[in-house]
């Protein structure tokens, strides 16, 4: 998806498809193609309202752009992309960050886009905010529910998740539950950069222990 649409978006990666598709409509009855076309109308009124001014002066137009696309036209390839752009505003242009409404509208994304390729991206701009600004309540919310599924079922997908859950709780002043998140990226991914990050931890975490 993200290779379809680069800065703005404003280029189309669709090919001719071997035989007609049926084409898909959304719960309105809107058809998938029709929805594209107004969706793509929409960002280009974005990047010209970017143009236009200042980013800050834009920034609430932009904001509204991005909201109607998403509720308007939930099945056109922009949709999810939008969500993306949406969240990073958020995160990124606002002082200090909306975390709420970059929230609300990962929450409505999960919900509606559980798939969605898109997803890693809006994951890593939300994670690499909350460690930027310090947000580790947040932090040890968004990857609690992967270490749940670790302690379940024995799956973890990747190195990070376990670390930041172990930053998180470091933080947070629980070098107990830390110290086991640190050990288990050593042990699990042992030629990351997460599991040498994870050393140097382990190393604060004994001279901070009483002796």
């Amino acid at each position: 998806m993200l290779a379809c649409v680069v800065a703005l978006g404003i280029t189309s990666c669709a090919t001719a498809p071997d035989r007609p598709q049926p084409a898909r409509e959304d719960v309105k009855g809107m058809p998938a193609d029709e929805q594209d076309k107004r969706a793509l109308e929409l960002f280009r009124r974005i990047y010209d309202t970017f143009e236009k001014g200042n980013r800050a002066q834009a920034l609430p137009e932009v904001e509204r752009l991005y909201g109607e696309l998403i509720d308007a036209y939930p099945e056109a390839a922009l949709a999810q992309e939008s969500y993306w752009r949406l969240i990073l505003i958020f995160l990124n242009d606002h002082t200090p960050p909306a975390f709420d409404r970059a929230e609300a509208y990962y929450n409505r994304f999960m919900a509606k886009y559980p798939s969605s390729q898109v997803r890693g991206e809006i994951d890593k701009a939300l994670s690499d905010s909350y460690y930027r600004n310090k947000q580790w309540d947040r932090l040890l919310k968004f990857y609690t529910p992967a270490i749940k599924l670790y302690i379940e079922k024995g799956k973890l997908s990747k190195p990070q998740d376990m670390f930041m859950y172990a930053e998180a709780k470091l933080n947070l002043g629980d070098l107990v539950e830390a110290e086991k998140g640190y050990r288990i990226v050593i042990a699990l991914f042992p030629r990351t950069r997460e599991s040498a990050l994870s050393s140097e931890r382990l190393e604060e975490i004994r001279k901070r222990k009483p002796k």
